[in-house]
């Protein structure tokens, strides 16, 4: 359960691909995340002040910082230590980071369209207004006080340019090859405005045939950490929806999961459905998410 939802902080920046290697190299070489706080990491990184700002937040929303500010285990597996992917070529990478996005809710907007919004909608379209109204609503239920009707609005016009091209001209042609997400493809814009004359979008939910087994099971292992056993609905509401996933996609990857790894067992005994796990060590997590890589 979510606590405390968390608006801003981007500088209205979208992450570019680019600004998440650089960041990591930029603790790792200086030893300390405290260079963010510092005036010569402007230089460091090639970028202003306030894109400083913006880099360091995604670091944490995208899970590559953790709770403590410092560099997390998967990060430091992908970038560093290992460089399993530091230039994000490969889609399990994409979906990683596409999971974490969510998971940490330091960029709250991610987590709340892709998981809590649809949680009782039948249709996957969604409106800048309906994002608001649902903010505002759901804060005024936390007893959390409201945000102001431009900062939601530019978290949303951020969480947008995350995964949709903007219209093409010579300024943005450079730009759309620097959002890392969108090759995933995950949000849709349908060409048709509501009757307030706001782009309408839709959430692309699917099989997701990119997703591996490996990434999945990794996800599920980080998600109910020490847990033996998980029921479907719970799996369905966070990695599920964090991955974009429809009923069908899930499906198909518990399916594959437990035909591929033994450490996962599937139930589903009178309509009590739920995913047992035999083995929820760090080192089955890890192994997991080298084996994608193709590291035994």
């Amino acid at each position: 359960m979510i606590d405390k939802y968390k608006f801003s902080g981007h500088d209205t920046f979208h992450c570019k691909e680019q600004w998440i290697l650089k960041g990591v190299q930029l603790i790792d070489s200086q030893k300390s995340v405290n260079i963010f706080k510092d005036n010569k990491a402007i230089p460091l990184l090639g970028v202003g002040k306030n894109m400083v700002r913006s880099i360091h937040h995604w670091l944490r929303a995208f899970g590559v910082l953790n709770k403590e500010n410092e560099i997390s285990k998967f990060a430091d597996l992908l970038f560093l230590t290992e460089s399993l992917d530091p230039y994000l070529e490969n889609d399990g990478s994409l979906w990683l980071l596409q999971y974490y996005l969510c998971k940490t809710n330091h960029s709250s907007i991610f987590q709340l369209i892709f998981s809590s919004y649809f949680s009782d909608k039948a249709t996957l379209d969604f409106s800048e207004y309906q994002i608001l109204n649902y903010v505002n609503r759901l804060l005024v239920d936390k007893d959390q006080k409201e945000v102001a009707e431009k900062t939601i609005n530019s978290d949303f016009k951020v969480f947008i340019r995350t995964y949709v091209s903007p219209a093409k001209n010579e300024k943005t042609v450079e730009d759309d090859f620097n959002a890392p997400l969108l090759s995933l493809n995950l949000v849709l814009d349908t060409g048709r405005k509501n009757t307030a004359n706001q782009t309408v979008y839709r959430i692309n939910k699917g099989v997701q045939d990119s997703v591996s087994s490996h990434i999945f099971g990794y996800c599920l292992l980080n998600e109910f950490e020490g847990e033996s056993s998980v029921g479907y609905d719970n799996i369905r509401k966070t990695v599920g929806s964090y991955l974009c996933l429809s009923n069908e996609g899930l499906e198909v990857l518990i399916e594959k999961l437990c035909d591929e790894n033994n450490n996962f067992v599937y139930k589903d005994d009178a309509g009590i459905r739920q995913l047992q796990f035999k083995n929820t060590s760090e080192k089955l997590k890890n192994k997991m998410l080298k084996a994608h890589y193709g590291i035994q």
